[in-house]
């Protein structure tokens, strides 16, 4: 068995992978590296992403600490680590994808040697999985009954260690110190609870952002003109900018009343009190729209600036996605920063493609693929509804099915995808929400019916896909007995992993009928957070949580099959290849990705791709 890992080939700057043998290594000891570093409001992980971090003139890596599971201690200056001593170990941080990558990125800079360690493993990863908060301070006070002073970490911002009194210092390195032993106690209490397979999506997703996304620099730098020019425009549009920041509420709310307009309560994109406001006041007041479009090209200027910012100059930008992002099912998200690579806007934003920025090197390609229609399988597998599984295997889009079904189109109008994916995409969200349970006035919202024509729909989807309005009935008496029985309540999945949801300690009974809506509290990233529960959203959460195994699973067995994963969103993976391997590249992943896991060997999966020189969609 091989495991990839990041062991020092270096291509444009930074590490490549390569394969080493696990069964080389005996005797291997565990060891907890976590680093400390300057950083301030402006220059932080946050604001930068990892590599534009540490690529910063200010950023100084001026501390780690080592703790061995053999006694062994070390606290000090990096550059004065023995690093040998990591050779063929198991390796531990919390939030591996900042340490690991900055003693990867310290390796090219020079600053210390390399070695092969066995393998790098993260605790907040482990954490997540096993239904634990994901920073350090909660997930030791849960499982260790440790409450950390992260006080001197708060009070080391905008410090540099030259600069620190001796005191403090001493205060730093204790700190550090225990940081590194209480992830190796994590380690400890959890990681038999972690299986390998989830280890090595863990592993696996930390290297895809290690390998880095090609950029479009020269295209970057005329999206920056452009924006800031509008920029410009839309300041000069609003009367307060010579006495009051722009984004001022207090000096909006002023103008407003000078105008003898009422200022609306929110001027957030989403409202519809806004909107309707807008279009009463902004034809004759310029600036409401302008305070408005403002707030929308600056969130496409600060996009565009964290892509330059994580872009070194082999000009490949450096993101990063967070496994177990989304605490109950498990799915990926994004981290950090203004630039969240799983909801990179789709088209063009003020004259900007966000998407097109990525682009192939010269001579490579890029091979997009993704599942098709992941979560109506998923959802119907989970619901036993073998009729619809059937159908699925001999319809090439099953939404397109839907749509004639709800009359929404007709067969002789061709194929809905290429002819209207508006419509298909509308029809997605419509099947999607049937199929978790959402009632005919909610569905009329979603689709643009009246409520009456939403009414027979959802009736007719309820007729018609029974199985999975069994599915979610099903999980509601379930919540149900739950509650009385005072038990925390899972679902299993046949991936191994189970969907954990503490104790149901709320019943409401919603609508005329015998509903019920259940509150419990579930790991939310950092806490835990009260949410409400119901037979629909359970079924969602299933569905999504199979879809992210089956997806991961399929990750995997492309990585040993040799495929250059530089990305992945949602159900959508993303590889760099040779020009002349393309076509093989691209044969290869759909063989793959229609080919199910093994544990699940009877779920009919399909899969669809191109390539491309610019990524889109």
């Amino acid at each position: 068995m091989t495991l990839t890992a990041f062991v020092g080939i270096s291509c444009q700057g930074f590490f490549y992978p390569k394969s080493i043998n696990k069964n080389n290594f005996m005797n291997r000891n565990t060891y907890a590296v976590d680093f400390e570093s300057y950083y301030d409001k402006r220059c932080s992980i946050k604001v930068l992403g990892p590599l534009g971090y540490f690529s910063h003139p200010d950023f100084d890596a001026y501390l780690v600490s080592v703790v061995g599971d053999d006694g062994f201690e070390f606290v000090g200056h990096p550059k004065e680590f023995d690093w040998s001593i990591l050779k063929d170990q198991i390796v531990l941080s919390h939030n591996a994808s900042f340490d690991e990558t900055l003693y990867l990125f310290g390796v090219v800079k020079g600053w210390w040697v390399r070695v092969d360690y066995y393998e790098w493993h993260c605790t907040a990863d482990m954490a997540a999985y096993c239904g634990h908060p994901r920073s350090l301070k909660n997930a030791s006070k849960e499982v260790l009954g440790v409450d950390i002073d992260k006080g001197t970490r708060d009070s080391m911002r905008g410090q540099q260690w030259d600069l620190m009194d001796t005191l403090f210092k001493a205060e730093v390195l204790e700190y550090a110190t225990l940081d590194s032993e209480y992830c190796l106690k994590l380690w400890k209490a959890l990681s038999d609870k972690w299986p390998e397979f989830e280890r090595e999506i863990s592993r696996f997703n930390r290297q895809c952002s290690q390998r880095g996304l090609p950029i479009d620099l020269d295209l970057l730098k005329k999206q920056k003109e452009s924006i800031s020019k509008q920029l410009f425009d839309l300041e000069n549009s609003i009367p307060w900018i010579d006495h009051a920041p722009i984004l001022s509420r207090k000096a909006f709310n002023e103008e407003c009343r000078k105008a003898g307009v009422e200022p609306p309560d929110s001027l957030a994109l989403t409202s519809t009190e806004a909107n309707d406001w807008i279009k009463k006041h902004g034809k004759k007041y310029v600036w409401i729209e302008a305070v408005r479009n403002f707030r929308r090209v600056n969130s496409v200027k600060r996009k565009l600036q964290s892509f330059e910012y994580a872009s070194l100059s082999d000009r490949r930008f450096y993101g990063n996605i967070m496994y177990f992002g989304a605490s109950v099912t498990g799915r990926f998200s994004g981290s950090g920063g203004n630039l969240n690579l799983q909801n990179l806007p789709r088209g063009e934003l003020f004259g900007c493609n966000l998407r097109n920025l990525i682009k192939a090197p010269k001579g490579k390609k890029l091979v997009v693929a993704d599942l098709s229609q992941i979560e109506v399988r998923t959802l119907c597998w989970l619901s036993g509804d073998d009729d619809m599984l059937d159908r699925i295997r001999n319809t090439e889009d099953i939404y397109e099915g839907f749509a004639i079904e709800f009359g929404k189109w007709s067969p002789e109008k061709g194929e809905l995808k290429s002819k209207d994916p508006a419509l298909r995409h509308t029809v997605k969200t419509m099947v999607l929400g049937c199929g978790y349970g959402v009632g005919y006035k909610k569905f009329s919202i979603i689709s643009g019916m009246t409520e009456s024509e939403a009414k027979d729909a959802v009736n007719l989807y309820r007729r018609k896909i029974y199985k999975v309005v069994k599915l979610w009935r099903s999980y509601g008496n379930q919540l149900r007995d739950s509650f009385w029985s005072d038990k925390e309540f899972e679902i299993k999945l046949p991936s191994g992993r189970s969907l954990k949801y503490g104790v149901i300690n709320q019943q409401e009974r919603v609508g005329e009928k015998d509903k019920y809506e259940y509150t419990a509290t579930v790991v939310k990233n950092a806490a835990r957070r009260q949410v409400r529960l119901y037979g629909g959203l359970l079924a969602e959460n299933a569905s999504q949580a199979l879809a992210r195994d089956v997806f991961s699973d399929c990750m995997l067995r492309m990585e040993k099959e040799g495929l250059n994963i530089v990305c992945h969103v949602h159900d959508e993976v993303v590889i760099e290849c040779d020009e002349d391997k393309a076509e093989e590249v691209l044969e290869k992943v759909l063989s793959v990705m229609k080919t199910p896991p093994k544990w699940i060997s009877e779920l009919p999966l399909d899969a669809e791709g191109k390539i491309v020189t610019r990524y889109e969609k």
